[in-house]
């Protein structure tokens, strides 16, 4: 009777190793494909990085363009100039290049957390594992 919630114990401790181990495993693993992959999309699949959408139309009349007059713009609002609407869409590019590099950083930061955390988390773990065996 004695051995049986001993014998729970130990299958309770060995569960937790390997299932801590590989969560840690998995962490560091998916974290190493996402970077490869911000990598590959910066520097040799660089068309993949591109955003899908045009600014052709943005806000110049075009299909993006609100229709009907809108409360920061009155019915006596003229519409946009084509210059303006160049600029416009100009720096909407801008901002997209620079929202698409400011994801890439997070999504590198929490990668390179995810590895620092993955790899010991995993050694110690592991190392417990075969110890026991």
């Amino acid at each position: 009777m004695d051995s049986q919630p001993s014998n729970k114990v130990a299958i309770i401790k060995n569960l937790y190793l390997y299932l801590v181990s590989f969560v840690a495993l998995m962490m560091v693993v998916v974290s190493t494909a996402d970077m490869l992959q911000i990598v590959l999309k910066k520097y040799v699949f660089t068309k993949a990085d591109q955003d899908y959408y045009s600014y052709s139309s943005f806000d110049c009349g075009g299909m993006m363009a609100p229709k009907g007059p809108t409360p920061a713009a009155p019915e006596t609002a003229k519409p946009p100039t084509t210059e303006e609407c160049k600029q416009r869409e100009a720096e909407a590019k801008k901002q997209a290049e620079e929202n698409r590099a400011a994801q890439r950083q997070r999504d590198l930061v929490r990668d390179i957390s995810f590895i620092l955390v993955g790899i010991p988390l995993f050694a110690y773990h592991w190392n417990v594992v075969r110890k026991k065996e």
